[in-house]
Formats: C-alpha cells, sequence, structure tokens
C-alpha cells in the first residue's frame, strides 16, 4: 500500500514538473516570436536608406541571382560556414551566382557558443574566398536555443568570440562585421566590441540607441527569384556613402 502510494506521489510529482516545463517552453517560444516575428513590420525610408539587400542561406533555395539584382537589390550577405566543421551546402553557387550579376556580396558565419573561436574561423577561412570590393567576413553571433549564461561562461564566450574576430581579420586584413540582435548586443557585444561594425537585427521599428552599420528589419521580404520568404536590410547611408564603404574596406 505504501509502495502505491510513493508510485502516486512520483507520478504525480513527475506529471507536474512536465506541465511545469512545457508552460516555460511554450512562454518563451511564444516571447521570442512576438518579438521578432509577429511585429506588423517595418516602414522604410527609401530616402534615408536607399541602399536595399538581402541575407541568405540555403534554405532559400535555388536562387535566380539576375531576377533578384533585376529588382534593385543591392548587395546579399549568403551564409558559408556554421561552428568548426559546417559548410552551407549553397553557398559556393550562391556566392558565384550573385557576383555574376552585380549584386555586391558578403560571407557570414554562424558563431556557435561551445566552439572554438580560431577553429570556427578557420572553417571559414577555408571555405571562403574574398575580393577587394566584397563586404569583409561576417560573424553572425545571436542567442540561441533560449540559454542562459553566468557571467564566467559569458567571459568564455566573449573571448572565444575575439579569437574568431582577430583570427579572420589577420587573414583577410579586414576588420570583420558582427551581426546580432539586441539581447545578444547588451549580453555580449556592448562594452566588448563597439569599435566593429554592427549589422542589426531589429524587426519592429528602427534602431535608435545602438550604432549601426546595416539594419535588418524583416525576415518576411518578398523578392523576385526567391521562393518564400527572405530576411530584408539596409545600408546606414547613401548610395555615395555605401561606394565609399567598399573602397574604404
Amino acid at each position: 500500500m505504501i509502495n502505491k502510494k510513493k508510485r502516486r506521489i512520483v507520478i504525480v510529482i513527475s506529471v507536474l514538473l512536465l506541465l511545469i516545463s512545457g508552460i516555460v517552453v511554450y512562454n518563451y517560444g511564444i516571447s521570442y516570436y512576438r518579438k521578432y516575428y509577429a511585429c506588423p513590420g517595418v516602414l522604410i525610408d527609401s530616402y534615408r536608406f536607399p541602399v536595399v539587400g538581402i541575407d541568405v542561406a540555403s534554405h532559400q533555395g535555388n536562387i535566380n541571382w539576375h531576377a533578384v539584382y533585376s529588382s534593385k537589390i543591392n548587395f546579399a550577405f549568403i551564409k558559408a560556414t556554421e561552428g568548426e566543421t559546417f559548410v552551407d551546402k549553397k553557398f559556393k553557387y550562391n556566392f558565384s551566382e550573385a557576383k555574376k550579376n552585380k549584386v555586391i556580396v558578403g560571407a557570414y558565419h554562424f558563431f556557435r557558443f561551445n566552439k572554438n573561436g580560431k577553429e570556427q574561423a578557420y572553417n571559414f577561412i577555408n571555405n571562403v574566398s574574398l575580393d577587394s570590393l566584397d563586404f569583409p567576413p561576417v560573424v553572425d553571433v545571436e542567442l540561441y536555443g533560449g540559454n542562459k549564461y553566468s557571467s564566467e561562461t559569458k567571459n568564455k564566450v566573449v573571448s572565444e568570440i575575439f579569437n574568431c574576430l582577430r583570427t579572420l581579420e589577420k587573414h583577410y586584413d579586414k576588420k570583420p562585421i558582427i551581426y546580432t540582435n539586441i539581447e545578444t548586443y547588451e549580453s555580449f557585444i556592448e562594452g566588448n566590441f563597439e569599435d566593429y561594425d554592427i549589422w542589426l537585427c531589429k524587426l519592429c521599428n528602427e534602431p535608435k540607441t545602438i550604432k549601426w552599420k546595416f539594419w535588418q528589419y524583416s525576415h518576411s521580404g518578398v523578392v523576385p527569384g526567391i521562393r518564400g520568404d527572405v530576411d530584408m536590410n539596409v545600408f546606414n547611408g547613401s548610395y555615395e556613402e555605401f561606394v565609399e564603404y567598399l573602397y574604404k574596406r
């Protein structure tokens, strides 16, 4: 009888824990969706931000880059690598075809917080060759999976981000660009990497408190030549300033 009661108590506790975990995960998912996907969108002032671009990866499928260029897309950031070993299967095609069709290109690396920074940089270096008018290498630094970090772990992550950036800069002789969002900027970038150009994701309204060079303002853009939604971006400046930015790199 006692064993049955114990089993019932264990079952009840287990069910409660599962329910609590489910509620936490659900609430986090809803919060994340509302924060990054559910806002109605941003109307871009084309006089202030005339230089428009996209960023793509293999999940966009086969892209018609001639159609993309004809739709007045000026630049594209293209996913190249992730972590220490992953290479995007569409990178070589996207990078070469975009350049053939006169789209200014950059390549980005998705940074894994639990991997060695130098090894991640070498993964990018081994797969990406940049010309003088290509964008500098981009390191995509964003929190993922709802992970929380102690101050000690944060220091370790910042150190590995620094190792990745410095290794890339030494190889390409170009200071990398950091892609990030508000949450990650405040947790890892602010006060540590503010002398790097920032490509900032902020979907619901224009960033006002962070100095940015590129702004990702939408995850649901529609561009000829690309099936499905695509991320949309603008450069912070005029066409003349964009050209100057390319040539000064």
